[in-house]
């Protein structure tokens, strides 16, 4: 009989914003909000208090300015967020080998096995918030289950810093009185066609016939919805893709027109995109090149590598080839770009003989990350 599995979720909570409370303690208990400033701006974070006047992460600022007028708005700055974010994730290592980050503060954890090692699970959880308010000076909360959906679901309850734990036997009491648009994977137009129904709870998802919710959001959902509404979900806690992608952008506060300025904005893009990939341990096959223009017409255009590669150099140059053709066919300005890599795949055995520039490529970039890591984001730049 296997072991029965023990999957953390940590949350940090209200990230950003409690990063810059560390940095200036003056704005604790005032509302704040980080995000894009400018008339196209989106709210990262809000602060608790904040939230009580209907701002939320995602939300246009505009809309977050008429709500919370009297809020402190912050650009904020990816650098220090970043710097915050491997102390924790540092914490986290201490307590088991499998971390999978789902983004700069939130992580699932594989604790199976570990209460032989630091105690019950709960325990281990108090630890790692303690740890991580006396290192980090952050409260995270932290959610414990069998599984990454239960986990992730139980971290809400636990929020703000706190810890709720869902055993096995407590999972179907738990997922069935929650809205359905507490499930992951059910979105509002989900929602509302499962309305149509007389379904608003897991519970009666979970009980409902299956043929009418077939109907309703089609053969593909429709049992792996039902399954996960009793809180089924097997999925590993590391996955390994096998034609994932990866991608940075940006949108523009005004539009760019400068070719220059976009080259420069796509180099830190790619740089972006390159370290992530070479923190994956994969190498891509394809790079592509997303551009929207200020009538909202998005446009996107893709290359393949002669080699696969890792390289910060080879995804930037194949990047600034994609713009020259794309401002050929369509010269002007841009209000977003974007660089993406995909086809990815395990490093090659064996690289080309004939040559060793993707090799050098691969190791001065590997070299900068580790310099970033030490130094800061800001320490080490590759020329234009």
């Amino acid at each position: 009989m296997s072991e029965q599995r023990t999957v953390f979720h940590a949350d940090l909570d209200a990230f950003y914003v409690a990063v810059e409370r560390v940095l200036d303690p003056s704005l604790i208990g005032k509302p704040v909000i980080v995000g894009g400033l400018g008339n196209r701006g989106v709210v990262a974070t809000a602060s608790y208090e904040a939230r009580k006047f209907g701002v939320h992460s995602a939300q246009p600022m505009a809309i977050a300015r008429r709500r919370c007028p009297q809020a402190v708005y912050l650009r904020g700055n990816r650098e220090k967020y970043s710097e915050f974010s491997k102390r924790f994730f540092k914490i986290l290592d201490d307590f088991t080998p499998v971390v999978a980050g789902v983004s700069i503060d939130e992580a699932y954890l594989d604790m199976t096995g570990s209460d032989r090692l630091f105690g019950p699970p709960k325990v281990v959880a108090e630890e790692i918030r303690r740890r991580t308010w006396e290192e980090v000076g952050i409260t995270v909360s932290i959610g414990i289950g069998p599984s990454k959906l239960v986990a992730k679901m139980a971290s809400e309850e636990a929020k703000p810093d706190g810890v709720f734990e869902v055993l096995p036997e407590e999972v179907e009491a738990f997922m069935a009185p929650k809205p359905v648009r507490a499930l992951p994977g059910i979105g509002p137009k989900s929602a509302e066609a499962l309305a149509t129904l007389n379904i608003e709870t897991l519970g009666q998802l979970a009980a409902h016939p299956v043929g009418p919710i077939r109907r309703a959001l089609g053969p593909n959902s429709a049992g792996w919805l039902q399954l996960r509404a009793r809180g089924v979900d097997n999925a590993p806690v590391r996955e390994r893709a096998k034609s994932k992608s990866i991608s940075a952008e940006t949108t523009f506060s005004e539009n760019v027109d400068s070719v220059d300025e976009m080259s420069n904005v796509l180099r830190r893009l790619s740089e972006r995109v390159g370290s992530r990939l070479r923190r994956s341990g994969m190498h891509a096959r394809n790079v592509g090149l997303k551009l929207r223009y200020p009538d909202f017409t998005t446009v996107t255009r893709q290359t393949t590598l002669h080699q696969a590669s890792d390289g910060d150099d080879a995804i930037a140059g194949s990047v600034q080839m994609l713009l020259k053709k794309a401002m050929r066919e369509r010269a002007g300005s841009v209000r977003l770009l974007g660089v993406s890599v995909s086809g990815l795949g395990e490093p090659a055995a064996q690289l080309s003989l004939l040559d060793d520039t993707p090799q050098k490529d691969s190791a001065i970039s590997n070299a900068m990350d580790k310099a970033r890591e030490r130094f800061g984001e800001s320490a080490v730049k590759r020329g234009g």
